[in-house]
């Protein structure tokens, strides 16, 4: 009885000093504070994994999933809670993906992660929007998903970022001061690319007259009037934002025509050694010294975080395999949502947790050190690989400057 009283006491005094005490204005304001805590001793942190599990972009999502599990076995914990993942399968369809991800809303969890595909990331968008639950694209590059959602984040680059580094490649690294752009006509994806990298060469010089911007039609079998078109400009660089496959067959033409120039290209081309089929080509002939844009490259020291990821991925699938960068962005994705829940200092609010995410600065990761911008995109290093025969290996790192 002595012991009840003393409690009662005690808990009445709490409640006296609480309405003095600064960030507690009323009384239920710190009934929440205080029983709250006291009800979260044993509570699991919930974060969402909203991916394709089943159907046609499974197997694609299989790297983002990789790289979450990865960094949830090395970071198990946060706030001192333990983390849990909780999948929803959107199932590689649209309509799915929308109760895949009220599914994520209903078992409460703090943050998701995902999806693959942007169209998939774009139908539950406006789910978790409504929610106030924030959510971080991997590898979605669809710039319209940050745009039209205050809920949204990445740690992927969006397109356009390539020109950027495309361009200061060249001006930093290759030290020209003008370039030209091969371009398909009426591609919406290189053009956004494009005109980033024009932009930054011509604020760089602060002539327009730099870069030159070739376009050819669509079905182009013979490329060399386009190569006379561009040796006529002067430019020894030249960004080509192409898949991998059409980038072969212009780098071949390209060679046996004997026309020199630096190719410089996008993510993509990480596949050309992959994409010639033509047993009378030798890919290591025409692929010598061309350069493209890799989000992350495992012999690149990145971070302080990318030895340690390496060294975890390494324990547990081996050194003969290496990362992939999706791999490495969805690690980037989980330690960001844990950034954002030991900011906030809470798990269960949405939209303090949008506003840490919305102000994280150069949070060691993986692929970088990541700073997300106003967009709710990450502003981050980004490595320009080149072929020395079919081997790509790093030769330069794009560094973002504020405001470039």
């Amino acid at each position: 009885m002595k012991s009840k009283k003393y409690a009662a006491i005690l808990l009445a005094s709490i409640l006296t000093a609480s309405l003095f005490l600064t960030g507690c204005d009323t009384y239920d304001n710190f009934l929440a504070e205080f029983f709250e805590k006291s009800d979260q001793k044993e509570t699991t942190v919930k974060i969402g994994v909203f991916e394709p599990l089943t159907g046609a972009d499974a197997k694609g999502a299989e790297a983002e999933i990789r790289g979450i599990e990865l960094a949830h076995e090395l970071f198990p914990k946060v706030l001192g809670f333990p983390v849990e993942l909780v999948y929803s399968d959107n199932q590689s369809d649209v309509q799915a993906a929308v109760p895949a991800a009220q599914s994520l809303v209903d078992q409460n969890v703090s943050i998701v992660l995902g999806s693959y595909k942007s169209v998939l990331t774009l139908a539950g968008s406006d789910i978790f929007a409504e929610a106030q639950l924030p959510a971080i694209g991997v590898t979605c590059t669809n710039p319209i998903i940050t745009q039209t959602s205050d809920y949204y984040f990445r740690v992927c680059y969006v397109d356009a970022f390539q020109g950027n580094s495309a361009a200061k490649y060249v001006l930093e690294h290759l030290g020209l001061d003008s370039a030209a752009a091969l371009q398909l006509e009426d591609d919406d994806y290189a053009g956004a690319m494009i005109e980033q990298f024009v932009d930054k060469i011509t604020r760089t010089t602060g002539d327009t007259e730099r870069v030159s911007v070739i376009e050819y039609p669509e079905k182009t079998e013979d490329f060399t009037a386009y190569f006379e078109m561009i040796q006529t400009t002067g430019a020894s660089a030249v960004f080509f934002p192409s898949d991998a496959e059409q980038a072969d067959e212009v780098l071949y033409q390209a060679h046996e025509g004997g026309y020199d120039f630096q190719w410089i290209g996008i993510e993509d081309w990480e596949r050309l050694p992959e994409v010639n089929l033509n047993p009378l080509r030798d890919s290591a002939v025409y692929l010598d010294g061309v350069s493209y844009i890799a989000g992350f490259d495992d012999s690149a020291q990145m971070s302080d975080m990318t030895q340690t990821f390496l060294r975890a991925y390494q324990k547990k699938y081996g050194t003969e395999e290496k990362p992939t960068n999706a791999v490495a962005l969805g690690f980037d994705a989980y330690l960001l949502a844990l950034r954002a829940i030991e900011e906030a200092g809470t798990f269960d609010q949405g939209t303090i947790l949008s506003s840490k995410l919305s102000s994280v600065f150069e949070m060691p990761g993986a692929t970088g050190s990541i700073t997300l911008n106003a967009q709710g995109d990450p502003i981050k290093e980004v490595v320009i690989e080149q072929y020395s025969k079919t081997q790509p290996k790093p030769v330069f790192t794009s560094v973002p400057v504020w405001g470039q």
